[in-house]
């Protein structure tokens, strides 16, 4: 990746930093990709338990863009930590992104609907642990892995035209983000098999059943 290709987004991507930071807090090999198109500029990222999450702002029009780096590279050059621009990763970047326009809102659901949801599941996966006699020990993963996988909102466009099933291993993500301040709302919006939350600082991408987002837990990918 050039200096020139940062240039024309270099001012707007401090706006996208918390997220990169976030995601490198709980993986530090954490990739990300980013792209520039018709005056956005976004990132998204996968995070280590299967979530793909990611945020977008408004920038001057420019050159498009379509890079895939790592989170924690694309700070250092942010930081000023370094001089030399990320090192280009695009094939390390599995499976497909969301579309970046075409959204179809089904529903709001306010933060107080979703908070009680995420605690909920934290407790049934504390409650799961300690069924094995070890205090503070966390669920075999099949385990922890079918909870997160568990729908826990359905949302039914108010057109009719299909609905969205949510679920907690997507709302966790909102919330562990930092996506979602208090008192806010979380827009449930869809376009074809793609299922996006969008929350105040940030969004998560779901693709409908049937559709895997192909997205493999990070384990030690760089």
């Amino acid at each position: 990746m050039t200096e020139t290709e940062l240039a024309g987004i270099g001012e707007v991507l401090g706006e996208l930093a918390p997220v990169l930071r976030r995601a490198v807090a709980l993986d530090p090999a954490a990739i990300t990709r980013l792209r520039a198109s018709d005056g956005v500029v976004g990132v998204l990222v996968g995070l280590p338990f299967g979530v793909l999450v990611g945020r977008s702002v408004t920038a001057p029009p420019g050159e498009p863009l379509d890079v895939v780096v790592r989170a924690a590279d694309l700070l250092d050059w942010l930081d000023g930590e370094t001089e030399a621009s990320p090192q280009r990763r695009d094939a390390e970047w599995r499976g497909g992104s969301p579309p970046v326009s075409g959204w179809h809102r089904f529903d709001t659901v306010p933060d107080a609907v979703i908070r009680p949801l995420v605690r909920t599941g934290a407790l049934t996966l504390s409650e799961l642990g300690e069924r094995v006699g070890v205090p503070g020990a966390q669920p075999r993963a099949e385990v922890a892995d079918a909870l997160l996988d568990a729908v826990v909102l359905t949302v039914t466009a108010d057109d009719g035209s299909g609905t969205a099933e949510i679920t907690l291993r997507a709302v966790s993500a909102l919330i562990r983000m930092g996506f979602v301040p208090p008192g806010s709302q979380v827009h449930v919006e869809r376009r074809g098999r793609w299922i996006r939350l969008l929350a105040t600082f940030g969004a998560v991408y779901l693709e409908a059943p049937g559709g895997a987002l192909g997205i493999a837990p990070r384990r030690g990918l760089g």
